[in-house]
Formats: structure tokens, sequence, C-alpha cells
């Protein structure tokens, strides 16, 4: 029933009439019949300008004789041979009347005088401006004149690109068609010598950036010659320059080449002109008040300085970091009469400042959640960004509002002003917490960061069924201050795949607001990314966390340290690495640390498939030192994927525990979003 429908539907194709086309111009109407879609536009443009060529001539036979001629002999180029076009005049309106015929195909393609590439990657060449056409999905491929002269010119081209400087392509097709249509062709190659790069040298260049330019020649010495490249060198140079702050910089060259080929022997003219100094900024006055306050301030260390591309990117980098810009362009302009200095001027488009999100989710340690988010990137005009959560979960609501000042006073630092209200329920004690946090960052540059916190919240904790030593304090509050550093060489924070990174935490709290918990906090966590083959990559990871000052029993539940989870020990679930309550409450330690190495593979595009061991320990002692930790070892195994996605991967792993131990499971599935380290 089916393959009868299919019959009568392709009949019914074939009966159906082509679509008409009319092209109207100049009082000139042409109606044309019979053509398919993919033809139309170059037998459209052809008649247009037919008829302009026509002028303000009355329409007649030798006008509509004329159509009909070059729209044969445009057809013919396009393989349609035996093509009938035929015409009628009726007014000022011409009837053109296309009946294609059969097409005719590429048939065998015979290579002569090739020594150097393979054949079936010239006859690719030879065909390809027909494939990349929309239409030329087809096989054979279609006969297309123009095409195929394309075709040569890109096989001549592709000879140059490996030195034959002087190779000659000819295509010669057959005079008859054989049976099926299709018309051979041979291409006769003459190579001709090859050329290479010999040695090559820089005049003009600067004393500082000459190591790195000739680095440049180097490379080339041996590969083929060819004029191209020598143009991408000159522009390469001249790039060099420009990042150093020579933004006038020209680079010329000069060669001779040889009758018989052979080594090419190269001469940079490097002309830098001068360095420009940042002496202005100059914002697009486009922008909201906000928004050339946060630019002036990003870019402000710029002024005074020698222009660097690299310094330049890194205070863009930062701009773009404050969310409030879609795009942003910067571009330094000269002084009249003076080479030597220049604006910039910052150009781009401001984001919608306000908005209003909703999410839904799961994650493995908090279960379901559900939240809305509110976000102003320029708050009351001002440049400052106000946001706020509220979110709920299995584990209990939560919700905050922050204040950000990116650029506080005009300076480098950030400021950072938090309040938190949470209740967390997960386990067999119940704690509602509110919290206030002050933060002042800067990023130095574009590695190497470091901020300074003062905390202060406060706890109220229900046990239920736990006892004092394993909730510590119940009631209690909490004032620490404390600093983090950051060295992050990655080349992406969110989406690693070669770099590496070391932070660094101390927090100490503070006998102030009646807080009666005293400790010192230290947590060293770091990691390294390897690229192996384009899909292949290694990653290794480890962090290190201790408290001093305090037993266990003498800190809050909560504050305590705690191993296991997506991103530490795989074979346990969140926290549960160390002792656990008969009810299935960890509590903590003192101590933790784990090592992790991850080999992955790039299965499809943004796909990962990925193999990881982890190993890690808590200890529960009293620690005198930040070193500290216990060497009571634990152990996963195991596999996941991770799709990538702009802020992140969305990770799905399951570590097994080799050696499972009384009431422990023998592994654990993880379903949560970034990397494990």
């Amino acid at each position: 029933m089916k393959r009868t429908a299919l019959v009568l539907m392709m009949l019914l194709a074939l009966l159906m009439p082509l679509p008409a086309y009319e092209v109207a111009l100049n009082n000139v109407r042409v109606q044309v019949d019979g053509l398919e879609e993919a033809q139309w536009d170059e037998v459209a443009t052809m008649l247009r300008n037919q008829i302009t060529l026509n002028g303000s001539a009355p329409v007649g036979e030798p006008l509509a004789d004329d159509l009909a001629f070059f729209t044969r002999q445009l057809l013919v180029r396009e393989g349609w041979e035996d093509v009938a076009v035929t015409w009628k005049l009726d007014a000022n309106v011409i009837g053109l009347a296309v009946d294609l015929g059969t097409r005719i195909t590429v048939g065998t393609i015979t290579i002569i005088g090739n020594t150097v590439l393979p054949d079936d990657e010239l006859r690719k060449y030879l065909v390809k401006p027909t494939l990349e056409r929309p239409e030329s999905d087809e096989k054979p491929v279609p006969w297309v004149d123009a095409d195929l002269k394309q075709g040569v010119s890109l096989v001549q081209r592709r000879y140059i690109a490996e030195g034959y400087l002087k190779a000659t392509v000819v295509m010669t097709p057959a005079e008859e068609l054989d049976a099926e249509k299709r018309r051979d062709i041979t291409l006769t190659i003459s190579q001709g010598p090859r050329f290479v790069f010999g040695d090559s040298s820089i005049d003009g260049e600067p004393p500082t950036l000459r190591q790195r330019m000739q680095a440049e020649l180097t490379a080339v010495a041996g590969t083929p010659f060819n004029e191209a490249r020598v143009q991408r060198i000159e522009k390469q140079l001249s790039s060099i320059c420009v990042e150093q702050g020579w933004l006038h910089a020209e680079t010329k060259s000069e060669y001779r080449l040889g009758r018989r080929g052979g080594t090419v022997d190269v001469l940079f003219h490097v002309n830098p002109g001068q360095q420009v100094r940042i002496t202005g900024l100059s914002v697009h006055p486009d922008f909201s008040r906000g928004a050339e306050r946060v630019l002036r301030a990003r870019f402000r260390p710029l002024q005074g300085r020698i222009y660097r591309s690299e310094e330049s990117d890194f205070y863009f980098r930062r701009a773009l970091d404050t969310r409030m810009f879609d795009l942003l362009d910067t571009e330094v302009l000269p002084v009249a009469g003076d080479p030597t200095r220049g604006v910039l001027r910052i150009t781009g488009e401001e984001r919608k400042p306000v908005t209003l999100g909703f999410e839904v989710g799961f994650d493995t340690f908090l279960g379901g959640q559900a939240g809305v988010s509110y976000e102003n990137t320029n708050w009351r005009d001002t440049g400052n960004t106000l946001d706020g959560e509220l979110s709920y979960s299995v584990a209990g609501p939560g919700g905050f509002v922050r204040w950000i000042n990116p650029a506080f006073y005009g300076s480098d630092y950030a400021v950072t002003l938090r309040l938190a209200l949470e209740q967390f329920n997960r386990f067999e004690y119940d704690r509602l917490g509110s919290s206030l946090s002050l933060d002042v960052a800067r990023r130095v540059s574009v590695p190497f960061s470091y901020s300074f916190f003062v905390n202060a919240s406060a706890n109220t904790v229900d046990p239920k069924n736990l006892t004092l030593p394993e909730t510590g304090p119940t009631d209690y509050t909490l004032a620490t201050i404390g600093a983090n550093l950051m060295h992050d060489r990655r080349d992406n924070p969110v989406l690693p795949k070669k770099g590496w990174y070391v932070s660094a935490r101390l927090e100490s709290t503070l006998n102030v607001a009646g807080s009666d918990v005293s400790f010192l906090r230290s947590e060293l966590r770091g990691a390294w990314y390897r690229p192996i083959t384009r899909r292949f990559r290694f990653a290794a990871g480890g962090q290190l966390t201790s408290i001093q000052g305090a037993g266990v029993e003498e800190l809050p539940i909560d504050a305590r340290v705690f191993n296991g989870g997506p991103t530490s020990v795989r074979s346990f679930a969140q926290r549960e690495l160390g002792p656990v309550t008969p009810g299935g409450t960890p509590l903590g330690g003192t101590s933790a640390m784990f090592l992790s190495a991850e080999f992955s593979y790039e299965i499809v595009k943004n796909l990962e498939f990925a193999v990881f061991a982890d190993m890690g320990s808590l200890g529960r002692d009293r620690n005198s030192s930040p070193f500290a930790y216990s060497s009571d070892f634990r152990y996963a195994v195991g596999a996941g994927l991770r799709y990538h996605l702009p802020f992140g991967p969305i990770r799905i792993d399951y570590g097994h525990n080799p050696n499972p131990r009384a009431n422990e499971k023998s592994g654990m599935l993880h379903v949560t979003v970034g990397f494990s380290f």
C-alpha cells in the first residue's frame, strides 16, 4: 500500500508543470516556463542584463529572440546540452518556454602528469565548485562549464601551495558523450620546478622583538614557497609589532626566483615606526552613565602606558565579566600631529540590565530544586549590580540578596556585599542560619587575582537524634576574616582543555559579636590539564584542607571539613567519606585531602566520555599544621559523561568503591554541573 502511494506521488510530481518565473524591467515583462528553481537566479540575472542593454528600444521580435538565445547558451554551459528554448510575443510580454531535456554529467576524470598529490584529491578539487552548490548533492556530478573552469583554477592553486609556482593545468573535455550522457575529462598537468623557503632574514625590526620574529622565519624554512605565504609572514611580523605598541608598523619583502626552482631566500624589511602611548579614553556617547563609569574604571590603568594588546585584552575581558555588555570593541585612534600618542576608543552595545530567571534542576546531594532569580546589572544607572535569588530544594529553602560594585571609587577593586538566609534539613539535624559577608577583590593580571573577605553568621541547630559531641555547638555565631589567592593559567576557567591553576584560602575566626568558636582554616587546591590529541585529554587535580586550633567536637557540624562527592572522592556520596551515624549523618573532621586523575575523550562535539581514579582521606585529630592529613586513604575508580555547555559541563559520574567497609555502598552515581577539579 505504501509503495503504491509512493509511485502515485512520483507520477503526480512528473505530471505537474514546473513553476513559472517572471522578470519585469523597463516596461518589459518576461515570463519563463520549464525551469527548475535552482536555475532561476542565474537566468533572471542574465535576463535583467539583456533588458538593460536593450535600453529604451521597443519590445519586439529581435529582443525576444535574443533572450531565448542567451537563455539557451547559459543552460548549455550548465550541462543541459540538448535544451530547447522557444519564444512568443504578446504586446510587451515575452514568453520563454524551456524544454531542458537530459542533463550532461561528469564522467571519468583522467589525470596526466601528476607526481605530487593523490589523483583523488585533485579530482575533488576539480568538481568542488559544483558540489558546493546548494542543489548539487547529486551523483554523478552535473556538468557545469563555469564550475569546472573554476575547479581547474583550484587544482592549479593547490600546486602553487606546494611550491610549484609555474604549474599549468589544462582541461580537455571529450568530444562525444557516452550512452549515459556523461562526458569524460582529461586533466593535463605540467608541474614545473618546485620552490621552497631558504634562508630568510629580517632588517629594521625592534631589538626586543628580534628573537620572536626570527622564530617565525625559522618555522617556514624548507616549506613550500609561494607568494600567499610570504604575504602571511609580512602580516604576522607587522602584527608582532602592533601587539607591542608599534601600531603603525609595516613589513615588505624582496626575493628572487630561480628558473629551475630550489630554495628562495627572502629578506623582510620591517618599518616599525614609533611606539604609541595611550594618552586618553573615548567612550561612545550612547553608553549609559553607569556603563561609562565602569568602562572608564576598567580601562583607566592603560592610560599613560605604551599600548600592549595582551594588557588591552585583559581589561577588555574584565569589562565583559561585569555582564553589562553584549558587545564591546576597542580601537586606538591616532592623535593628529603626534604618531607617539593615541586615544583608546571604546564602542559596543549594552545588555538589557534587568533579567528575571526561573530554574528547575536536580542534584544528587540537594535533590530536586527550583528557584527564581533577579538581576539588575546597572542598578539606578550607577554601574553597580543588584541581584537576588529564592530557591527551594529537598535540603530546604534559601535565598540571598547581593550588591556588587565592580569599580569601587573608580578603582581596580570590586566590592561585593551579600545577605543570605538558609534552612538546611538534609540529615538528622536542622540548621537555620543567616549570614552577612563583605568581599573586596582585585584582578591584578590575566592569571593572578586576590581578595579579602569578612563574614558573620548566626546559626541555630536542632540536633534531633544527635548528641552534642556529634553536632558541636547548637546556637552559635561565626565571625571570620580571610583572604584568597588565585594563579590561573587555564585556557578557559569554565571549560579548560589545557593549562593549570593553584588557589589558596586562609580564614580565621574573630572574637566579636559573641562568637565563641575559634579556629584557623586553610585550603590549597590546584589542577593541571593536558591535551594528548585533539580529542583525547588528561587532567589531574587535588586539594588539602585543614582546621587548626580546635577539635572536632568544638566545631559546629557545618563548619567542619568533609570529603566525598562529585568534586572529591567520587565513590562516596557528598560528605560521606568518614564517620557516619547509623541514621546517615556525616560527622566530618578537621582535615581532608584528595587527589584525582582523569582521561577524557570527545565522542562527538561537546560530548565527552571519561575514566577517572580518586584517592582521599578525612582526619579528625586536633591539628597544629595546615598540611596535616590522615593516611587512611579511600579510593574510587569510575567513568562518566560530560556534555559541554557555555556555563560548564553537565556531568554524570559513577565512582566504584574497590574496598567497601561495613555499611558502605559499593559506589555512587553523581549528577552535577561543573568539572570535578
